[in-house]
């Protein structure tokens, strides 16, 4: 059998993947085994992908998905080890451990793969398997670590400085059309931030003044559905230039009368509901500078998870909207997926001690308690 053409393969579901716990005691057979290494790092880190692989797959093989999705082009940051939905890497000396991650961030609610049955797995989802090699080359331990953990123990990662973008498939986007609107309520808002009353807007309040409550998304899918499906868009104007006419049309729905202002593409682009306004033609969508899928605070209690997001499904010929999407910054990964204009990677410097200390072992460290399954 190749292995390593079936550990391409997702698997059917969540619950065929094996237990961190599981990989771990499975994997105990290899410390101590020779790993000569190249000092080429991709030649090495693709070597102990395959050892892995071949190992745990051999033990035990995670049944298979027929019908799946990777939603990141060209496969963009989905690790190489979909069977059991892992990264592997190898460590070897110095004072830290550099960590990288490409492109995606690790511990972030965005859809990598969709699974029969609407399941998806998620960039948070991918387990880390990292292989400590010593001196004389031999595996001298082994460390299956969760984003979440290396986040808790180590800090977050660094957040690289490119432009994000959001895909949108043409089966979810299908599916949101059909439907006429996609509105995902504001379940981790502050109450205190929530106007449930949905008082008027003043009219010497302005779209760019701060918040005092901010409209809850259902009452604003409410007040813009039947006005804004339907309407067009001028397809002569730029992108830049929809999207402002799209949040000029959005802020007079809402009541707002104060307008003379210039649309400065501030963010958000409606600050007095923190909301960020988006016209989608294509796959993707531009994000500019802040994407969820790294939290950032923006203005008091709101960070880039809690900011709101307004998307227009808009025909490219005709410019007319065929489908709204009203969701939490922190929700558009449980439907969509990001991605970069480019590659990057989000690193995380982690101490040599830390490996030093499981030498002989290989463990799973998750917080506050570690399975171990020790040679």
């Amino acid at each position: 059998m190749d292995y390593i053409k079936e550990g391409k393969k997702p698997p059917k579901s969540k619950c065929f993947l094996s237990t961190p716990e599981n990989m771990a005691a499975r994997l105990k057979e290899l410390i101590g085994k020779e790993f000569n290494l190249t000092r080429k790092p991709r030649t090495d880190g693709s070597n102990f992908r395959k050892l892995v692989m071949k190992h745990l797959l051999t033990t035990y093989m995670p049944e298979e998905a027929q019908e799946y999705k990777i939603l990141p082009q060209k496969k963009k940051g989905v690790p190489s080890f979909l069977r059991e939905y892992a990264d592997t890497y190898i460590v070897t000396s110095g004072d830290t451990y550099n960590l990288q991650v490409w492109n995606r961030n690790p511990n972030s609610a965005s859809t990598q793969v969709e699974l029969p049955g609407g399941e998806v797995l998620m960039a948070r989802d991918v387990r880390f398997i990292l292989g400590k090699i010593s001196s004389d080359n031999k595996i001298e331990s082994i460390i299956i670590m969760t984003p979440q953990y290396i986040e808790e123990q180590f800090g977050k990662f660094g957040k690289p400085t490119i432009k994000q973008q959001l895909i949108i498939s043409n089966e979810k986007r299908k599916e949101i059309v059909n439907r006429g609107a996609l509105i995902v309520e504001d379940h981790s808002l502050q109450h205190k931030l929530i106007d449930i009353e949905c008082r008027k807007i003043s009219k010497d309040v302005s779209i760019k003044d701060p918040p005092d409550k901010v409209l809850p998304l259902s009452y604003i899918g409410g007040q813009l559905a039947d006005k804004l499906l339907g309407k067009n868009l001028d397809v002569e104007l730029s992108t830049k230039q929809r999207g402002q006419q799209l949040e000029r049309l959005t802020a007079h729905f809402l009541g707002y009368t104060n307008l003379k202002e210039s649309l400065d593409g501030g963010y958000p682009d409606i600050r007095n509901q923190m909301l960020e306004v988006k016209v989608q033609d294509s796959s993707t969508i531009d994000l500019g500078k802040f994407s969820p899928q790294f939290e950032e605070r923006i203005s008091g209690d709101f960070t880039t998870r809690t900011i709101r997001y307004l998307i227009a499904l808009t025909d490219k010929k005709s410019g007319s909207i065929d489908g709204l999407i009203l969701c939490p910054g922190e929700d558009l990964g449980q439907y969509f997926t990001y991605v970069s204009d480019k590659n990057f990677k989000c690193q995380k410097n982690i101490p040599m001690s830390f490996f030093e200390k499981y030498k002989g072992q290989v463990v799973f460290t998750r917080k506050k308690a570690e399975v171990n399954a020790a040679v």
